[in-house]
């Protein structure tokens, strides 16, 4: 994705911009907006600073995108919570497993003595 943006001539990259912009207002793709937002920035710093139209969309973008992030930040904070969630019943869930297996085992092992007891 950075090499087509990277050969992307300053005009387009004005139009993809607004187009990211629209995308960032109704929430979709936020990650990949960001990520392309972020490079086509680094890239054509110089140029978009200098465009004024552009600057106007720059700062709509600011707010946008702090709203995005802020939501993409809630979300994955409360995947990370149910994942630890996860992670410690299945922790409590596996010791007992455990523990009764071996109980099982030891009782296995002594019916095996009793009956070889009885054979000889």
């Amino acid at each position: 994705m950075e090499e087509a943006l990277l050969v992307l001539p300053f005009h387009y990259v004005v139009d993809l911009v607004k187009l990211i912009a629209e995308w960032l207002a109704e929430g979709l793709h936020i990650e990949l907006c960001m990520r392309s937002l972020v490079f086509l920035l680094k890239v054509h710093h110089n140029p978009v600073v200098a465009h004024k139209p552009l600057v106007v969309v720059m700062e709509q973008l600011i707010e946008s995108c702090e709203a995005s992030l802020n939501g993409v930040r809630d979300i994955i904070g409360f995947n990370l919570a149910a994942m630890k969630l996860i992670q410690l019943d299945l922790q409590e869930n596996s010791t007992q497993l455990f523990t009764d297996l071996s109980g099982k085992v030891k009782s296995v092992k002594k019916k095996k003595r009793a009956v070889l007891k009885t054979l000889s």
